[in-house]
């Protein structure tokens, strides 16, 4: 895939970090305990030696968050956001990966009731009928195994309660067409049975219009079903069943060229005027044959059984999840096709866990489990550009024309080249509108399994530790083929492989074997008040490149052949990270402050890079980044009616051995080395956010209300050093933004309440992301990616909540 680089996250609306810790009698002016599970025992999250943020079903509802992205507002030290299907702008304390194939995998671990959700495509699904949200910063390898190194994101679902309907029902509407209904009921079988129903279905008109097209973008229509079923008969066994399905239609991701940069000049110098929108969140592109999309078709199956032992738990996970994908974006963000993307997935996933949990009264306990998971993925790749744009910038002319060898003279520049091989030649343009299609196809069977023990002492009242050790061991086997019959065009394939299959599917198969250790030591000096010291290292395996081969060659001149050539590979990566945390209860229960600084080293960090030569980016490894930070929350009731929610993060970084991934680092400043020491690109420096909200009584209800709002400075959208020369060649830096969010409504004692909305109440312009190519001899252009929605007024009822 052509040189995009690493998108810049960005917090979009992150609301109130931990409102959902304050649910319950506004009166009372106590904060709930919040009961988590993330170390495989239910606990207070005041009393767990984690950086974790909680969020009820209740709160992600009542703020109008949309799928399990929009869960990172909610958490200091984890930034970016999209508005599409793919998890590579989530960073977790600065880490993220931004493998655009499918030989690698993410370095969030997204899970479902403890069950692992997968990949772009598969991994991102809507929110609703929610019992709690769990966020985990820092490497979770071993509490949650796969993918988990920069963190954890756990969505638990509401279970049914047998003679307990809990129904509910929850509408919201507003402009640009906006309607979302969701809802949920119990059933009892029986004196055993019982079973949950929910569903979901949203849409949402575009609000970026296409002004050569006229389309708008930036839309979609989900409609998602889940049944839960639970057996508890009274005795030692009990069992749940996760049946989930969902079907998604929206836009792929929006790029916006910003008109700025040498090669948009380039561009200009060939083509004339190129304008771009007066309007900020307007584009001009063109759109692939099958528009800007990004539609997906999950269905998934957990199981889940528990039998107690008396001494402990025997628990056993089996899940299944099968899905379909199809996306594609106008990568360039230009009228021109200079790099149109589509991606057509299928893929499903196995995984099977078995765990002991010990319940002890006494000084020990421990926890122990197997786990085995195994995916299989099958996906096809296409890269398209304009015949013609690809002669006029790699070889200065139109590919129109003919070249006579006997009088001396061409029309084109490409025709002379071609005049090598045919003699006198007659330029015939490819019949699918003068373009390149370049696709390629992966098949990959990837699988694994792990062991891990976690031993936990109580040494006293006030101290207690717990160590745990995990073994991994991943396999991949995948293939590569380059379907040379879909492209119709004399260039070959000149825009994503730059190399051909001739023989059939080449492919290869690595593993993986890696231990990773968890301590932890506590120190309670009262019953409200934890300080907790850790260290951690983690591990993600790793993987293979899906536009590359090894042995390499000439763009566009390797034959590849089975048992001579193979997938690229990049390794695994890394990290140790060291964390000191406190946690404590003031005001009699009024006050929750949670406060974290963590020091890590990550080494051969999985990021895209251009390979020499190559138009094309391949995964590579970076050598070492070392981050630090600070991170806290402070929830606060007081005044009878009033809670008020303040959040924070500090992140620093410097990067070595990252030339690779210097973009024009000798180009620009004549130093080889002139990328060495820069922060990790696209994590600002600071971030904060606050929360106030009210209820008072009023007739037989009450009145409701709440004010949030989110702030985050710049970040570099590139690793090269901040300083004047490279802004003065063009240099991007995403803009630091304010984002605020206000809800007003009255609550009836029958259970109903409506009230009112508006998102984005200062109207603020942003991206999520920012594009900072600047060569002057590259066709991609700088461009913003996927505007922010404008101010948007909306009503909702709800009954039953």
């Amino acid at each position: 895939m052509p040189n995009p680089v690493p998108r810049t996250p960005r917090r979009g609306l992150a609301l109130a970090v931990s409102t959902a810790l304050l649910a319950g009698n506004a009166q009372a002016q106590q904060l709930e305990e919040v009961i988590v599970t993330a170390t495989k025992r239910a606990e207070s999250v005041m009393d767990v030696p984690l950086a974790v943020t909680a969020l009820s079903g209740d709160f992600v509802r009542d703020v109008n968050l949309d799928d399990v992205k929009d869960l990172v507002f909610f958490t200091p030290g984890v930034t970016g956001n999209s508005k599409d299907s793919f998890l590579d702008s989530i960073a977790v304390r600065g880490i993220v990966t931004n493998d655009f194939g499918n030989g690698g995998d993410p370095s969030l671990g997204v899970y479902k009731n403890g069950f692992y959700q997968g990949r772009n495509g598969a991994a991102v699904t809507s929110l609703y009928d929610l019992e709690r949200s769990e966020v985990l910063r820092g490497p979770q390898g071993f509490l949650f195994g796969r993918n988990s190194i920069a963190g954890a994101l756990n969505i638990i679902t509401r279970k049914p309660v047998r003679g307990d309907a809990d129904s509910y029902a929850d509408v919201r509407v507003g402009e640009r067409d906006i309607f979302r209904a969701e809802g949920g009921t119990n059933f009892d079988l029986g004196d055993s049975f019982a079973v949950r129903v929910a569903g979901l279905y949203s849409t949402e008109d575009g609000y970026v219009e296409n002004e050569i097209s006229g389309d708008d973008f930036i839309e979609h229509e989900k409609s998602a079903f889940r049944i839960t079923g639970t057996y508890d008969g009274g005795g030692a066994l009990s069992a749940t069943l996760y049946l989930d399905y969902e079907d998604r239609e929206q836009s792929g991701t929006i790029y916006r060229a910003t008109g700025k940069g040498p090669a948009y000049d380039f561009l200009e110098s060939i083509y004339g005027e190129l304008p771009v929108p007066g309007d900020d969140r307007d584009v001009r592109i063109d759109e692939p044959l099958n528009g800007i999309i990004d539609n997906g078709e999950v269905w998934s199956a957990g199981l889940e059984i528990n039998y107690d032992l008396g001494w402990g738990t025997l628990t056993s996970l089996t899940g299944y999840k099968d899905h379909n994908y199809h996306y594609t974006e106008d990568f360039d963000g230009t009228a021109i096709a200079i790099f149109n993307y589509e991606q057509i997935q299928s893929g499903d996933y196995f995984e099977q866990e078995l765990r002991l949990t010990s319940d002890n009264e006494g000084m020990f306990n421990w926890y122990a489990g197997l786990s085995y998971y195994r995916e299989e993925l099958d996906t096809e790749f296409l890269g398209q550009q304009d015949e013609d744009l690809y002669c006029n910038v790699y070889w200065g002319d139109s590919c129109e024309g003919v070249f006579d060898y006997y009088n001396n003279a061409y029309d084109g520049a490409y025709a002379y080249v071609l005049y090598d091989y045919w003699g006198t030649y007659t330029w015939s343009p490819s019949p699918n509108n003068g373009l390149i299609d370049d696709w390629n196809r992966t098949r990959g069977t990837f699988s694994g399994w792990a062991a891990y023990v976690d031993l936990q002492f109580q040494f006293s009242e006030q101290w207690d530790a717990a160590i745990g050790v995990r073994y991994n061991d991943d396999e991949k086997k995948m293939s590569q083929e380059v379907l040379t019959d879909r492209n119709q065009s004399i260039l070959g394939q000149v825009v994503q492989t730059g190399f051909t299959t001739p023989q059939g599917p080449v492919s290869d198969t690595v593993t993986w074997t890696k231990p990773t250790y968890r301590g932890v030591l506590n120190w309670h000096p009262t019953d409200d008040d934890l300080l907790y010291v850790s260290v951690t290292t983690g591990y993600k395996q790793g993987g293979f490149n899906s536009f590359s081969v090894d042995p390499g060659g000439p763009f566009s001149g390797v034959e590849a052949l089975p048992g001579v050539h193979r997938p690229s590979t990049f390794d695994e990566e890394t990290v140790i990270s060291y964390e000191v945390g406190y946690k404590g209860s003031q005001l009699d229960g009024a006050s929750q402050l949670q406060l974290n600084a963590f020091y890590y080293e990550y080494e051969d960090l999985q990021a895209t890079c251009s390979e020499p030569g190559s138009p094309v980016t391949v995964v590579c490894n970076t050598g070492q980044i070392d981050g630090q930070g600070l991170e806290g929350v402070w929830n606060l009731a007081f005044a009878d009616y009033w809670r008020l929610n303040l959040g924070f993060s500090w992140f620093d970084s410097e990067a070595t051995g990252v030339q690779a991934f210097c973009q024009n680092g000798e180009e620009w400043l004549g130093d080889e080395n002139a990328c060495e020491g820069s922060p990790r690109p696209g994590i600002p420096e600071y971030t904060a956010f606050a929360s106030l909200n009210g209820n008072f009584p009023f007739g037989s209800g009450e009145l409701f209300g709440n004010l949030v709002a989110s702030w985050e400075d710049g970040a570099p959208s590139n690793w090269e050093p901040d300083n004047a020369i490279t802004r003065a060649a063009g240099w991007r830096y995403t803009g630091e933004y304010t984002e605020m969010q206000a809800t007003a409504g009255y609550r009836g004692a029958a259970g109903w309440a409506l009230s009112v909305f508006v998102e984005n109440l200062l109207d603020e312009e942003y991206y999520d992301s920012g594009n900072g190519m600047t060569s002057a001899s590259s066709p991609f252009v700088q461009s913003d990616i996927s505007p922010s929605r404008p101010r948007t007024v909306g009503l909702r009822f709800s009954y039953g909540l």
